[in-house]
């Protein structure tokens, strides 16, 4: 894989009083969404990055003062940031990331969900950005049939939901459409913006008989 690096960005950053960049961070080696490029996952609007006016959602961080991130896992990237109190970040915007020897969907910066399962998950380019669409789920005595990864507040900052694993029994399967890194926006109409991993786990479990989701795939 190649970078296209005529978008390349190098930003010094200065923890703030709290001791934060404002940033919370997707990929890495061994990250929840597997082995996957580093990437702003969200921006504090409140935060240096976001104040910078120089980092956007879905950017890809190269390096962190000088030392690439490619082979780093997701702790040890996290560690990177935390062990000074200013940072020097090289990043490209998500659009120019290549990663199969083409070039990835073009998805707006301002999009981190499009943008996570763009370059982490999802490796295959068709020219189409992901797109929402609604299934309906039967729920028998399998369960839903899938689990989740993510949610505001999780380890990794405030993430979007998106299926982790689907399960070869259960309403997922059956179904035959979901997939891993599909984003989960809505469950039965409610929007799951906001929510921690547990109060998303919840409503999942919660809901019986048929259920709807509204996804990004």
């Amino acid at each position: 894989a190649s970078e296209d690096l005529s978008h390349l960005r190098v930003v010094d950053l200065e923890q703030d009083a709290a001791g934060s960049f404002g940033i919370s961070l997707a990929g890495g080696l061994n990250s929840p969404i597997g082995d996957a490029p580093v990437i702003i996952a969200s921006l504090n609007p409140a935060g240096p990055a976001a104040i910078s006016g120089k980092i956007r959602t879905g950017d890809k961080i190269l390096s962190i003062n000088g030392t690439s991130t490619e082979g780093m896992t997701h702790d040890q990237v996290i560690s990177s940031l935390r062990a000074s109190k200013k940072v020097t970040l090289s990043l490209v915007q998500g659009e120019a990331v290549s990663i199969t020897g083409q070039r990835s969907r073009h998805v707006s910066a301002d999009s981190p969900e499009v943008n996570l399962k763009d370059v982490n998950i999802d490796l295959e380019d068709d020219g189409q950005p992901p797109q929402f669409k609604t299934i309906t789920l039967n729920r028998g005595l399998e369960g839903l049939g899938f689990s989740i990864v993510g949610g505001h507040g999780s380890p990794h900052g405030d993430l979007p939901i998106y299926v982790k694993t689907v399960f070869n029994k259960g309403a997922a399967a059956d179904e035959g459409t979901l997939a891993r890194g599909d984003q989960i926006v809505t469950v039965n109409g409610q929007s799951l913006e906001g929510y921690t991993h547990e109060e998303a786990v919840n409503i999942l479990k919660n809901t019986l008989g048929i259920v709807t989701l509204g996804i990004l795939s």
